[in-house]
């Protein structure tokens, strides 16, 4: 994924650093570490049969749940995938890849990464993937608030300003 290199996540990583191991993301859409960074069309997403339009359908309508949690929780507030919650949903989609024409026979394709590991194909049909995605489980997410700046923060934050202004 080309982005990766330009997406830097909460400890400074790049998502394409993150991913070096393979890419995982919770529902084909939301990495850990990467608070209020979704995509479309992300791991796992990908259709050997059918229409990506369906797919791409379930993930807007999943991000449109995503704005509105965020909506009701007011405020600066972000969403970060959990670790566990990535690691759940990933083991789960490789575990019913292991049964498919994918991934069995011995045979090698571009779905398959360098460790033979499938990030490409969505291993259900695109009405499985259309109810997993229906609403966000804001218990898969860690909720970030911003943290309140002190007033001399803010303070010493204006004085630098004005003084590079007039310098």
């Amino acid at each position: 994924m080309p982005i990766a290199e330009r997406v830097i996540g909460v400890d400074g990583r790049t998502l394409a650093e993150a991913w070096q191991g393979g890419m995982q993301a919770l529902r084909g859409t939301s990495a850990a570490g990467f608070p209020n960074w979704m995509t479309v069309i992300g791991p796992n997403t990908g259709l050997g049969t059918s229409s990506m339009i369906l797919m791409i359908e379930s993930q807007l309508n999943y991000l449109a749940d995503y704005i509105r949690q965020l909506d009701v929780l007011g405020g600066q507030v972000a969403l970060d995938a959990r670790p566990s919650a990535v690691g759940a949903w990933n083991r789960w989609v490789q575990e019913r890849l292991k049964r498919t024409v994918w991934n069995t026979g011995g045979c090698t394709s571009w779905y398959l990464d360098a460790s033979g590991r499938n990030t490409t194909i969505w291993p259900g049909t695109t009405a499985e993937f259309r109810k997993a995605t229906r609403r966000v489980d804001l218990t898969e997410y860690e909720v970030v608030r911003a943290q309140a700046r002190s007033t001399a923060a803010v303070e010493t934050e204006e004085t630098e300003e004005t003084e590079v202004a007039s310098a």
